[in-house]
């Protein structure tokens, strides 16, 4: 019995010291409402809960001095700072699930007042899980949250006319914007929904999550290069598809300076290819993706883009498939993107590298770009080229400076100076006066004077080009082929 006690008595021992080792953060919760008083709840009743609640902040004045579970209601947003300074707050949890964007920038910038306080938030309303405990949902406040715009509007029967019980192929499905649209279009209830991509690991994982989500899609993943056309034609002729989105492409600019026949091979000869085996097994719907960058293009990527819109322009006039191309900017998160590659840096604790302190970029969710794709197909009636509202301008200093501080980082940001190619300001994708409207106020129609060229001898001069490529011979038959590309001078 005395042996037993001694165990007991030290194994009381360690858990006071283990519990001592992680004391809970004083915590205020920002948002008085069902989420907040959830979050208030669980922490009554879960002896693990992680934080230490002290202090709740709402926007309603008339809940100032009242108690929730105990817990005083200290003000509104204008009392936020000095009750963290007052209380010693270290975690704020944003409980308002239908918070604006510019409300949480405005909550992280008064943290700023004191260091080392980490921001955390609850779900949008169409992202918490009714099913899951909401103290678990909790998460850190991403770039994304602060970036994305209000949730967007979108036609759902012009969606389904489109998508339900139709053969759909995505190429590029492994990509962030093909796996996205896959996801959109599986809600709607597609016959069979055709992923093609050579990535076959990406491939193989957005398959995996498609058919955990939604049980009934008649889904299938294709191995398949759109560069060649007897794989292509393969497919064409096995699934005979009604609608095609085609998301594959080459997109990184520097890479694509460095080797641009990869660029034309894959952009422009790729996009012919899929496009002629539209026409030739009598699809309905051809969506091309196209990207901000081919308009007036200062590279190589952003010239074979404006090329591949050149190519469905022309492909629109030779069959019944209606063909229809949709530009926007940088989606938030993209492989290749400058998030993903800022939180890279921010974990391996290493600077920012900044090309210049004046770049601005556009930015998107990429939900948001899917849905409105997935919209603009629906609206097309052939020949159009759709543009997305892309919204305000974002400096890239501002959102390095947000994300170093979202991180708690011990960083710098250090400018590097503009790479080949790249632009310091992304220009506006349409003239506003000029641009048409759509049923869909995010979704514009912008008409671009026809280029009258000789498409079939380009490209024939192209095709040989790439067999034994010289960059600079590439870029200046590239010039003569996409009169606007034009390189900006290197100082």
């Amino acid at each position: 019995q005395l042996l037993w006690r001694f165990f007991f008595r030290l194994n009381r021992s360690y858990r006071v010291v283990l519990g001592k080792s992680k004391p809970k953060p004083n915590t205020l919760v920002y948002g008085a409402g069902e989420a907040g008083v959830a979050l208030l709840r669980d922490a009554l009743t879960n002896p693990n809960y992680p934080y230490h609640i002290t202090a709740i902040i709402d926007d309603d004045r008339r809940k100032r001095g009242t108690y929730i579970n105990g817990v005083k209601v200290y003000g509104d947003f204008y009392d936020l700072e000095m009750v963290l300074k007052e209380l010693s707050i270290e975690t704020v949890i944003v409980a308002i699930p239908t918070i604006k964007r510019d409300r949480i920038k405005e909550i992280i910038d008064l943290t700023k007042c004191c260091n080392g306080v980490k921001v955390k938030i609850l779900p949008g309303l169409d992202e918490i899980l009714q099913d899951e405990n909401i103290a678990n949902q909790v998460r850190d406040v991403s770039i994304e949250d602060l970036l994305g715009r209000e949730q967007i509007l979108v036609n759902g029967d012009n969606i389904k006319e489109i998508i339900e019980n139709k053969v759909v192929f995505v190429t590029g499905g492994a990509g962030s914007i093909g796996s996205e649209l896959a996801r959109q279009i599986a809600k709607y209830n597609p016959k069979k929904l055709v992923t093609i991509d050579v990535n076959e690991n990406d491939l193989y994982f957005l398959e995996l999550e498609l058919k955990r989500t939604f049980k009934n899609l008649d889904l299938q993943s294709e191995i398949a290069n759109i560069r060649e056309q007897d794989k292509v034609e393969i497919l064409f002729d096995r699934y005979k598809p009604n609608i095609v989105f085609h998301a594959a492409a080459h997109k990184h600019v520097p890479l694509m300076e460095h080797n641009p026949e990869e660029a034309i091979k894959n952009n422009i000869f790729g996009t012919k290819k899929v496009a002629e085996m539209a026409i030739k097994y009598g699809v309905d719907r051809f969506v091309l993706i196209s990207t901000d960058k081919a308009v007036n293009p200062t590279n190589v990527m952003g010239a074979t883009k404006r090329a591949c819109e050149i190519v469905v322009e022309t492909m629109n006039k030779k069959g019944s498939t209606k063909f229809m191309a949709v530009r926007f900017g940088n989606v938030l998160g993209s492989n290749g993107s400058v998030i993903p590659i800022f939180k890279k840096l921010i974990s391996e604790g290493k600077n920012l590298t900044l090309t210049h302190p004046d770049i601005t970029r556009y930015f998107m969710t990429i939900p948001e770009a899917a849905q409105l794709v997935i919209e603009a197909g629906a609206l097309g009636k052939g020949g159009e080229l759709f543009i997305l509202d892309m919204g305000e301008p974002v400096k890239i200093i501002d959102l390095a400076k947000t994300m170093i501080k979202l991180s708690n980082a011990n960083i710098d940001i250090e400018i590097v100076g503009l790479r080949p190619g790249e632009k310091l300001y992304e220009e506006l994708l349409y003239d506003v006066g000029a641009a048409q409207k759509t049923e869909n106020n995010k979704i514009f129609i912008t008409h671009i004077d026809e280029t009258d060229i000789d498409l079939d001898e380009h490209l024939k001069i192209l095709s040989e080009a790439v067999k034994n490529p010289k960059k600079d011979e590439i870029k200046e038959l590239m010039k003569k082929f996409v009169v606007t590309y034009k390189e900006p001078l290197q100082n």
